[in-house]
């Protein structure tokens, strides 16, 4: 920036101490009154009405977001599957050569079984649901604050490439005047050959910028209607005049404690959570499952004449258990579990950390663009303006070049842009904090 002070405080000095210029590098006074920076100021209006709405259509029609809700409804459904009992199981067994017994055939057995786990055991299994749908849920929050994160850094960028478009228009038409009156000016020896180069050089190169950035528009449009859920091709058009923002006075402490309870930290502390309920539930298997069961044998008539309980139909009842004496193996999933548990606890911490590395970059992202638009909208650019109204007084006065013109509108060009793409960059910024501490700043 230094050095950007310096070359302007040179300019002006070049300009402000030259002699009169040799009739071969002076231009022509009546042409040179035609050479005028556009001065039409717009009127700047707030572009967060229409940012509003955007994000009001996204949220409403948003396929990722909506997919992100059906996952979690979904899930809802399945707590009742995990703490309900397996279903019973009914057997019916038809003999074809029937069993002789001492009291008769045993022409069919029905049968009627059903697997209850140990006590405690289904609601752990819940507790696991619970804790996948309380993820679901915070995914949910997660995908609605990136998505209008990223609508406001594609609606920003948006802003940035319409002023960009703009500024180089207004520049481009100045060139083409400039380029015209240096032509004729070097016709009757008033320019030299230097300048008329220099001129459609300058011409032809914010002609392809002009170029450039309308596709990038184009681009962005397509991002922006992607995010919407629109065509890909819809046109619409947007308000680029996004205001100067305000100091950011957010004190670093108070951004760690936001990010603390951002929707990814929150999931990473339900895995927590969830890891410690499935430690528990790995302790169940050295304890038994077990099985109930009824069963109904009916029996036909004995070829043994005079039994007192010949034919009579049989009714059991049956209880039994898995036996888990595999001890290396029910060892190894307890292990597994407490490794786990370990692993999502550390992962919590890798993941705090990152955020508050990324905070610290994004606060230097804000506190860069808050510095870069100050030094531009309050010195560069006004001492760009002055040398540019210098410029213009001495080719009014036959005192300065084409090439010396030329030089200070580039400048100006410059520093015009560059104030914009700092404006745009704090607002993508602030966006990205937003989305690292999970809340509106």
């Amino acid at each position: 920036m230094k050095t950007i002070n310096t070359i302007l405080i040179s300019l002006s000095l070049v300009y402000s101490t030259s002699v009169v210029a040799s009739p071969q590098h002076a231009v022509n006074k009546s042409i040179v009154k035609k050479i005028t920076v556009n001065k039409k100021v717009a009127v700047k209006k707030p572009v967060f009405s229409q940012l509003n709405q955007l994000i009001k259509i996204a949220m409403q029609s948003n396929p990722d977001l909506k997919s992100k809700k059906l996952a979690w409804q979904s899930l809802i459904q399945q707590y009742p599957q995990a703490v309900a009992l397996s279903d019973p199981r009914i057997t019916y067994v038809e003999s074809i050569n029937p069993i002789e017994t001492r009291l008769g055939p045993q022409d069919r057995v029905l049968s009627l079984n059903q697997k209850i786990p140990f006590k405690g055991k289904l609601g752990l299994k819940g507790e696991l649901v619970k804790k996948d749908i309380s993820m679901a849920k915070v995914r949910y929050q997660k995908a609605s604050r990136d998505l209008i994160v990223a609508i406001k850094k594609s609606f920003f960028e948006l802003v940035y490439i319409e002023n960009a478009i703009r500024l180089s228009l207004q520049n481009k038409r100045v060139l083409e005047r400039i380029t015209h009156i240096a032509t004729t000016g070097y016709a009757t020896s008033a320019s030299t050959l230097n300048d008329v180069a220099k001129a459609q050089s300058q011409y032809a190169q914010v002609s392809y910028d002009v170029q450039l950035l309308e596709e990038l528009r184009t681009t962005e449009k397509t991002r922006l209607n992607t995010l919407l859920n629109r065509p890909p091709e819809q046109r619409f058009n947007i308000n680029p005049y996004a205001r100067v923002p305000a100091s950011f006075k957010h004190s670093l402490a108070s951004l760690y404690q936001w990010a603390d309870k951002n929707e990814e930290l929150k999931i990473a502390e339900f895995a927590v959570q969830k890891s410690v309920v499935k430690t528990k539930l790995a302790r169940y298997t050295s304890l038994p499952d077990f099985d109930f069961g009824v069963r109904y044998t009916q029996i036909g008539e004995s070829d043994v004449q005079g039994l007192s309980r010949s034919g009579r139909d049989g009714v059991a009842v049956s209880i039994g258990m898995n036996l888990p004496f595999n001890r290396s193996k029910n060892k190894a999933i307890k292990e597994q579990a407490r490794l786990n548990q370990r692993q999502k606890v550390e992962d919590k911490k890798v993941l705090q950390n990152s955020f508050r590395n990324r905070i610290k970059v994004n606060i230097f992202k804000l506190k860069n663009s808050q510095r870069l638009i100050t030094l531009y909208g309050k010195k560069l650019i006004p001492q760009a303006k002055r040398a540019m109204q210098i410029a213009e007084l001495q080719q009014r006065e036959n005192k300065g070049s084409v090439a010396q013109y030329l030089e200070t509108q580039s400048t100006t060009l410059n520093f015009q842009l560059a104030y914009q793409r700092a404006i745009a960059d704090y607002w993508k910024a602030l966006a990205e904090m937003e989305r690292l501490t999970g809340r509106k700043l």
